[in-house]
């Protein structure tokens, strides 16, 4: 019979079956010169079943895949309301990556969606029946048994537990064979696979990886159905550098993505059939054909026109440095001219005028002499500046990543909540850093985090070891960094005015405030801030900032807490309280034999407090200092304070 007419882009049918509809539809379907030969089953996970909404849902859908560039989507959705056609079951779709298949390769799947979220429950009523009513049809009409048509998302790929957790093969197939001899099914509750990640775990990767594939793609983002985006983070390439889009050559079309470390192809619709660009040109510079253009097109999504006769691009196409992530350019350390340009992989340097002797600025990252250290800064520098952004040395992102090697950087470092916790990230060409706020030195790895799953099944095989047990990467532990850290404070942290106020102050006396004096205090937190507003106190300073990075003010700041005494500078002895702000910093019960622990919260709320202050006083960058200096004691009392960092939040 002849299929119903679609509409819009990609093209839907946007039409619902009954049970019966459907019986009649697939019996006489004309699949055309190729019949599919697999069925890959998925869950929406959203919309689910109250979220659904009929022809309205099916549009919404049809829109997100249009904003994705895709030409075509899943076939069938199995809803609350019935069976709903989307992409013609005679076109090759786009829903499982390799799974789609390809007519290059002879073979293609169809791909069912129910509608829910199956990862702690079983499909049931409804959009079951609905989903069984397909499997068995496309069964019975395909003359395939349901264990050999039948698969399941998350056989391609390592990214997602589609459709559910809760769905197993052996609960689905037995189901598919009951409806087609029309028998009671089994009742079966077979849990999902043994040490699968958790779903909240799975929603921090997805998030993660549409944060690292939307910087350069226009918006069109990640999505695990498309077989460029399972190919590319199966194989580590790294981010995308360009949205998905066509180009002709040699009297065809083909869809082409430019990753980090390579570009994927392939021929329209063979969705499926992804090739490399690499692979392709063997290291060699076509004149003319797709090679050529796609290398020619690989170079524009880096902003860069590819030049055969330069130095730097024969490099980078010799050595697979993927796309420029900008021009060629110039800079000037200890009196010598560099000329540089940033690639997706790393950046390519030579000293100006010896053009043919071209370095890696990775190879820098353990540098230790001076001069290396100082040009490794500058290249660093100017890598981040083409990139879009700034380059702080201090920042455990930034020190990771040179040590890393993955590349320049394609954002800023920013915030992003997922769930009920905060993460910070930074996405560069090869990887994405990120960390749990307030965290900042505990750095984990997007990679590492996608290597955790088990491996998918790639045309029916499973990765096994020695003794047969299916392997599972281990994931990469989180790295610690040492040292002055902290990022820019996104929001300034509230001041809790503490009740009772302490009364252990006098007055300024008409001094302006240009210091401000940092002591360690002996916890736990309740017990110090009671000590200090207790009657009859002699110590108090203006602002306590506890270890979990709550601020507390004891005394206005007109008043002068008595928090330092008398300092004696140049011969002359000063009330250091009239002059100063006090803040103290809980240190642990026992301190200062036992060691400060980790003070990364405590650390950026006072950054915080002290951009406030200096919008206040217009302090000076050296008037932040530790009271045990005035002491003639030593200032690395304070361990875990990274005082040159803080210093920065005065700088104006």
């Amino acid at each position: 019979m002849a299929d119903f007419p679609t509409q819009g882009s990609p093209p839907f049918i946007n039409r619902m079956l009954s049970v019966g509809d459907w019986k009649a539809y697939v019996a006489g379907y004309d699949f055309g010169r190729l019949v599919p030969s697999r069925l890959v089953l998925h869950h929406t996970l959203r919309p689910d079943e109250p979220q659904w909404s009929g022809l309205a849902s099916m549009r919404g859908m049809q829109r997100f895949y249009a904003g994705k560039g895709w030409t075509a989507a899943p076939h069938i959705f199995t809803a609350p309301d019935g069976i709903w056609l989307a992409t013609p079951m005679s076109r090759v779709g786009i829903h499982a990556g390799t799974g789609n298949g390809s007519l290059a390769q002879g073979w293609y799947s169809i791909g069912l969606e129910m509608v829910g979220a199956f990862d702690t429950r079983l499909p049931s009523g409804p959009v079951w029946e609905h989903a069984l009513a397909v499997m068995g049809e496309l069964s019975r009409r395909l003359r395939i048994p349901p264990r050999q048509l039948i698969s399941f998302h998350r056989d391609y790929t390592n990214q997602k537990s589609c459709p559910g957790w809760a769905v197993t093969k052996e609960w689905v197939w037995s189901q598919v064979d009951a409806y087609l001899s029309n028998s009671p099914a089994r009742p079966t509750l077979t849990p999902g696979p043994v040490g699968t990640p958790a779903p909240a775990e799975e929603e921090l990767l997805e998030a993660l990886l549409e944060q690292s594939y939307a910087r350069r793609t226009g918006g069109q983002g990640y999505n695990g159905d498309w077989a460029f985006h399972q190919h590319a983070v199966e194989q580590g390439l790294g981010a995308p550098l360009s949205p998905s889009q066509n180009l002709a050559a040699d009297g065809r079309t083909y869809n082409y993505q430019v990753f980090a470390r390579d570009t994927l192809f392939c021929e329209v619709p063979n969705w499926g059939d992804v090739r490399s660009l690499a692979e392709l040109l063997g290291g060699s510079i076509p004149p003319a054909g797709l090679g050529r253009a796609l290398l020619d097109a690989t170079f524009r999504a880096g902003g860069a026109e590819f030049r055969p006769d330069w130095a730097f691009h024969q490099f980078a196409l010799i050595n697979r440095m993927g796309p420029p992530v900008g021009g060629s350019a110039q800079v000037a350390v200890d009196g010598r001219q560099y000329a540089y340009q940033a690639f997706a992989v790393d950046t390519l340097y030579n000293l100006v005028p010896n053009w043919g002797d071209v370095r890696r600025l990775g190879d820098l990252a353990a540098a230790t002499d001076p001069a290396a250290v100082r040009l490794r800064e500058a290249l660093l520098a100017a890598t981040y500046r083409q990139a879009g952004t700034t380059y702080h040395p201090d920042w455990a992102f930034h020190q990771l990543a040179r040590g890393f090697r993955i590349g320049p950087p394609l954002s800023d470092s920013y915030q992003l909540k997922v769930g009920a916790a905060t993460y910070a990230i930074q996405v560069y060409a090869l990887d994405t850093l990120y960390n749990v706020v307030p965290n900042w030195s505990a750095v984990r790895r997007l990679s590492a985090l996608t290597q955790r799953r088990p491996a998918p099944v790639l045309g029916g095989g499973v990765v096994l070891g020695a003794a047969g047990v299916e392997l599972e990467a281990k994931a990469e532990p989180e790295v610690v960094v040492a040292g002055d850290f902290l990022p820019p404070p996104a929001v300034d942290h509230r001041v809790v005015r503490h009740s009772p106020q302490a009364t252990a102050y006098g007055e300024r006396g008409g001094r302006r405030v240009e210091l401000v004096i940092l002591h360690g205090v002996a916890g736990p937190e309740e017990e110090a801030l009671a000590r200090m507003a207790a009657i009859g106190s002699r110590f108090a300073t203006h602002y306590y900032v506890s270890a979990e990075g709550r601020i507390f003010q004891l005394v206005d700041e007109d008043k002068a807490a008595w928090h330092a005494g008398f300092g004696l500078a140049s011969g002359t002895w000063y009330n250091l309280n009239r002059t100063s702000v006090g803040v103290a910093l809980e240190r642990p019960a026992g301190w200062p034999e036992a060691p400060a622990g980790n003070t990364d919260a405590q650390n950026l709320a006072l950054r915080s407090l002290l951009r406030q202050l200096d919008a206040r006083y217009q302090i000076d960058p050296d008037g932040l200092v530790l009271w045990s200096s005035f002491m003639s004691s030593d200032e690395g009392t304070l361990d875990g304070l990274p005082l040159g960092v803080l210093r920065e939040a005065l700088e104006r």
